[in-house]
């Protein structure tokens, strides 16, 4: 029982006994022929003022401990007293109120079940017995005086035995209803907020495809398209949606599942919908549900592992074909140098010679770069210093002719490492950063290098202030011989993606035309992250002098 109906049972009882016993007082006043001659009403009247006094102890103990068993019994005491007294001043054992034994009996079996209904029989027992003892005298017979006490006492004891077996039933009838009460209201809590609980976005529309309810998923996909869509046409927030709905009236098994572009705060998203009727007891359609979710990342994630698979196959025969081409280059390009060397050719044919030479040259570096592109180089990983190796491929860049100047702004961490080979690194980053100073203004060209932790990955982004990517080349720029330039195989970013690929990384790149560019590159930090090389990691400088010596392609 909770506090309430705590309260609620003691306030009854506490009103019922006063009632009782102001109705006890006014009967007394305006019938005193009913009552035994010896009654006085200003006894009675004493009698009440005492029930309020201890009306007002009660209601004391009970706010300040609440309905405690210490309560139950001084009040068991008190009503049984009380009673006692109230049939002594009617004349005892010929008064006609000892109903209020049964009274008080009845009480303390609703205030305590068992033990107090028990209490209250017995001493209503021993105080009826007093109270006949010591009024037995008004009675003509023994008989007559033994008769009413041993059925009055029979009485007493079968209101107990009623009273306590319907209070106990209504004890365990009040704990399943609150059982069932508590089950109801989880219920409709769980009901209540079903619908705010999913992670995909619902919208519920009517059979004219009105707008009746969203969820909260489905205001943070979508954001102010549903703000405020009640009522309105779900083609007017979802556009595309009209031929999904229409699904749903044919039979079980059809495509009831489409894929939708939309506008949103944050760009554009994909969403995958699917949707399902409402329908009443009797089968009617009330309306239909649209369950979607923000696929966007998805579709990325399908497109990027599709690229990988294309880029892999393209390597494989870029790799082959660079190695079917080497041998007879090598061929033609040691002929060319023996011929030019030997004097066999006339003075007018060395000029073909040179351009023999020369393109022979530019296959070689094109052949590696096949190589590159389709098997990358497989070296140990060491923990290096991140800054130190893209300082190094700074220093190399920055010795290439007709470079553009650029102010370079490094924001990365002295102390800030990575797990990976470093002469891959650097080659990952000249190919960015060339394709960043060529794409530069002639002045105020500006390119930003910085570098964090992010969990488990070092994130390094590259910015630029340069003439940025159409919406078109960007989703070509890694594929393998595509280019904007009139110079160039097109490798340059295809190696660079295959590299991070090989790294257990990935790379993103967000550009606009005239607005610049950003390549954003995570790769996964590596274990032993506090473990430095043995010789302390290289600086700037010796890895570009050690890099210097190597054939790396620039494209």
């Amino acid at each position: 029982m909770n506090f309430e109906d705590q309260t609620r049972l003691f306030l009854s009882v506490t009103a019922g006994r006063l009632l009782i016993f102001a109705l006890l007082v006014a009967a007394a006043a305006f019938f005193p022929s009913s009552f035994s001659a010896s009654v006085q009403t200003n006894y009675l009247s004493l009698l009440l003022g005492c029930a309020f006094l201890l009306t007002l102890v009660w209601i004391y103990w009970f706010q300040k401990r609440g309905l405690s068993d210490s309560l139950k019994s001084f009040q068991t005491v008190s009503d049984v007293l009380l009673a006692s007294l109230a049939v002594y001043l009617t004349g005892g054992i010929d008064s006609r109120i000892t109903f209020l034994y049964s009274i008080a009996i009845i009480t303390s079996c609703l205030l305590g079940p068992g033990r107090m209904g028990a209490l209250s029989a017995l001493l209503s027992t021993l105080f009826y017995a007093l109270v006949c003892i010591l009024t037995s005298n008004h009675v003509t017979g023994m008989e007559e005086a033994a008769f009413t006490f041993f059925l009055n006492m029979g009485a007493f004891n079968t209101v107990a035995l009623l009273a306590l077996y319907l209070s106990k039933r209504l004890k365990t009838a009040e704990d399943k209803l609150q059982a069932t009460a508590e089950d109801v209201h989880l219920l409709e809590e769980i009901q209540k907020h079903l619908a705010n609980s999913l992670k995909s976005g619902l919208i519920t529309v009517d059979v004219n495809g009105s707008v009746l309810y969203y969820n909260i998923a489905a205001q943070q996909i979508l954001g102010k398209l549903v703000l405020n869509s009640y009522g309105k046409s779900i083609e007017e927030v979802l556009p595309g949606t009209e031929k999904l709905l229409a699904t749903c009236y044919e039979e079980f098994g059809a495509d009831k599942r489409k894929e939708i572009e939309i506008e949103t705060e944050g760009g554009k998203a994909i969403l995958g919908i699917s949707c399902f009727q409402i329908r009443d007891n009797q089968g009617g359609v009330l309306g239909h549900g649209l369950i979607f979710q923000d696929i966007t990342e998805v579709k990325a994630q399908e497109e990027r592992l599709k690229l990988i698979d294309r880029l892999a196959a393209l390597g494989e025969m870029a790799a082959g074909l660079a190695h079917e081409i080497r041998n007879p280059l090598a061929s033609i390009s040691g002929a060319a140098e023996f011929l030019n060397q030997s004097g066999l050719v006339m003075p007018e044919g060395q000029r073909l010679l040179s351009i023999i030479e020369k393109e022979a040259a530019r296959l070689s570096d094109l052949t590696h770069s096949f190589l590159l592109y389709g098997r990358p180089e497989r070296k140990l990983p060491q923990r290096i210093r991140l800054k130190a190796e893209i300082s190094a491929a700074l220093i190399l860049l920055r010795q290439r002719k007709k470079l553009k100047q650029a102010d370079v702004e490094i924001d990365i961490p002295e102390e800030l490492e990575i797990q990976a080979d470093g002469d891959m690194l650097r080659q990952v980053m000249i190919n960015i950063l060339l394709n960043a100073f060529q794409a530069l203004p002639q002045k105020g060209g500006k390119i930003t290098i910085s570098a964090w932790k992010e969990g488990k990955d070092v994130c390094i982004e590259i910015r630029d202030n340069g003439s940025g990517i159409t919406k078109e080349s960007l989703k070509k720029i890694f594929n393998p011989f595509f280019t904007t330039k009139a110079e160039g195989t097109g490798l340059g970013l295809s190696i660079v993606h295959r590299i991070v690929t090989e790294f257990g990384g990935k790379i993103n790149v967000d550009s606009a035309p005239e607005k610049g560019t950003s390549f954003l590159i995570t790769l996964p930090a590596g274990e032993n992250e506090n473990e430095l090389p043995a010789e302390g990691g290289l600086t700037g400088y010796e890895a570009a002098n050690r890099l210097s010596a190597r054939n790396l392609s620039i494209s």
